[in-house]
């Protein structure tokens, strides 16, 4: 299943009277003008005045064709159950990018500020979206999404490891994830991982510092590196975990401590100003990899914040997008999965590089996404 024959499967939520366009037609549109530089209501009617021609012909649309108004691609999104875009998302992942083996995908949850209500009150309630990032390719592979009064992060992580299960991936997590059911969960679906270890884990923190101060290192890799005006080392060594040490954590095989110091930024622009610093952070894997191999795969991690979370929130707007109403922050969250992953699959050096490759480009846009083309082309793999 493609993804546009998945939309047209979406059930229509608006009352049979007087509809005067299918819902799947509303959703193809919604993403092909999104993707394309026609970002909101006003632009994505624009996008269709623009591009009139090319839709008729690639949807196979009467060409007397009366496209929808701003006002009604709003109530779309503000009426539309945000689930359905994040079942649609995983569908158009499952036909499109592939998933390579021994690949490093790393798990971790964003909460979309605009679809906070409640305050600071204990009625507080926002949805969070939870993805599985590819620290090679920087494209999201599969995403689930939660409101947090009903569901927990760590429920979520669960069953997107279950949606992994058998592709023999290095899972990478942070610390909240640092739990027996999970970890035993990734090892029964045939994959491994690196979590970091923190004190919430206090009786397996306490262990693991204390084999480490007990034994010596069977291996070690340091790097160091200066940029933006700041130096920092990375010290990485590995502890082998001796049989029925941690009989609990299912897989376990390696602590892994990481020492981080040098110099960095602090402050406002105004009064920024270098400060020393030096932390050690502790690793638990079911690898056995050299030194160099968990450095790498541990420092990774942090992409899914800097390429995934950062841009969504910086170059998108997501946590202040003015386009507010019901579903509506949460769908338009929804949309930017796409464009996120589409423009990685671009290789561009920069993500706005990558935005204005797009731009318009409405034919090659509508072959990635819905594969209208009716040719048999297979996604190339760029880094």
């Amino acid at each position: 299943m493609n993804l546009l024959e998945a939309i047209k499967l979406v059930p229509d939520h608006r009352k049979n009277r007087g509809i005067r366009h299918p819902l799947w037609l509303m959703l193809t549109i919604i993403l092909l003008g999104s993707c394309t530089g026609y970002w909101g209501y006003k632009p994505l009617v624009e996008f269709t005045k623009n591009h009139q021609k090319t839709l008729i012909k690639l949807l196979a649309l009467p060409p007397d064709i009366r496209f929808p108004s701003d006002s009604t691609f709003r109530n779309i999104i503000q009426a539309l159950d945000f689930e359905i875009l994040a079942v649609i998302f995983n569908v158009w992942c499952k036909q499109t990018l592939s998933i390579d083996e021994g690949e490093l995908m790393a798990m971790d949850g964003k909460g979309i500020k605009s679809t906070l209500t409640g305050g600071n009150s204990s009625y507080q309630n926002f949805v969070t979206m939870v993805s599985v990032y590819s620290h090679h390719h920087g494209w999201v592979v599969r995403h689930q999404v939660m409101e947090n009064k009903q569901k927990s992060e760590l429920e979520v992580v669960e069953e997107l490891v279950q949606e992994l299960s058998g592709k023999k991936v290095v899972i990478t997590l942070d610390a909240l994830h640092c739990q027996k059911k999970t970890l035993a969960l990734i090892i029964k679906s045939g994959n491994d991982y690196i979590v970091t270890l923190k004190k919430n884990q206090l009786n397996l923190f306490k262990a693991a510092k204390k084999l480490v101060s007990s034994t010596m290192a069977s291996d070690e890799n340091e790097v160091s590196e200066c940029a933006h005006g700041r130096t920092t080392t990375r010290h990485t060594k590995i502890y082998p975990i001796p049989p029925e040490f941690l009989p609990l954590w299912a897989g376990a095989k390696h602590i892994i401590v990481v020492r981080r110091y040098g110099t960095r930024w602090e402050g406002k622009k105004s009064r920024r100003h270098l400060i020393n610093f030096d932390e050690v952070h502790y690793y638990l894997s079911s690898l056995d990899w050299s030194a160099s191999q968990f450095a790498e795969a541990i420092r990774g991690h942090w992409l899914i914040e800097n390429r995934l979370h950062w841009v969504k929130d910086v170059t998108l707007n997501e946590d202040n997008d003015i386009r507010r109403g019901g579903n509506a922050p949460a769908n338009w969250a929804m949309v930017r999965q796409f464009l996120v992953s589409l423009a990685r699959m671009k290789g561009t050096h920069t993500f706005p590089e990558a935005l204005r490759l797009m731009a318009n480009q409405i034919e090659d846009l509508s072959e990635l996404l819905f594969d209208l083309s009716g040719q048999d082309k297979p996604v190339k793999c760029l880094a």
